[in-house]
């Protein structure tokens, strides 16, 4: 059978489509500060209650929002990584719990709302996770094995399944243990406008999408590439 090095992609991490969210209007600021909370809250550790209690939400809706978030991410890792699920649902799930294992370590502080001219804002302080350049070391090490490995017929006899699972098991383990002492980027601000709307309020998809793209850090210290497309 023939066999596919591994390659490593460009990075793309996105957040999961966020739409519009409300809540209702609360005199007092301190509100707003809750709400942003409750986004992030919900969005990356699946903390529901602070969520209904902010947004009116249901537990269903809240709970498939974390998920979808997850999702977005372990498909975003996996793209990235050029991991190819061939016993879907089990691996796949691995990667799922692995972004929320991810997702468990985010650090940031919501500061309370402040009134700029006739708008409401929130600052964000973000200390970027940094798991993609302190895992880089490992995974180009074991990327490099497993491209000999291949290189020398090690997997000839595997199945295609088994040939991928062994990759992607690998990759798991790695990045699973880069968790377990998670380091951070330096901080970023990030400033969001609260949205009133009659009798409700929100932060723009736009806006959220800034926090999600400050939570998780892309830059990459080691080269993690590959300079073949295939092998025997």
């Amino acid at each position: 059978m023939k066999r596919f090095y591994k390659k490593l992609l460009s990075l793309l991490l996105c957040a999961a489509l966020l739409f519009s969210l409300t809540g209702c209007r609360d005199k007092k600021i301190d509100k707003y500060q809750d709400y942003v909370k409750s986004l992030i809250s919900i969005n990356y550790m699946g903390a529901t209650e602070d969520y209904i209690k902010a947004t009116g939400a249901n537990k269903e809706d809240a709970e498939a929002l974390y998920q979808s978030n997850a999702e977005h991410l372990a498909d975003n890792i996996l793209s990235y990584y050029n991991i190819t699920i061939t016993d879907a649902a089990t691996m796949r799930d691995g990667y799922v719990e692995l972004a929320k294992n991810i997702y468990s370590k985010v650090n940031y502080k919501v500061s309370e709302a402040r009134k700029d001219g006739s708008v409401y804002l929130v600052d964000v302080t973000i200390y970027p996770i940094n798991i993609f350049s302190q895992s880089s070391e490992a995974v180009t090490a074991y990327v490099d094995k497993f491209n000999t490995d291949v290189k020398d017929g090690v997997y000839n006899d595997y199945t295609l399944e088994q040939y991928e699972t062994e990759f992607s098991t690998g990759m798991l383990d790695i990045l699973n243990d880069a968790c377990l002492n998670m380091t951070y980027a330096d901080p970023v601000v990030v400033t969001v406008e609260i949205v009133e709307d009659g009798n409700t309020f929100y932060i723009s998809d736009r806006d959220f999408l800034k926090i999600d793209a400050a939570m998780i850090s892309t830059v990459i210290q080691t080269e993690i590439s590959t300079d073949s497309d295939a092998a025997n």
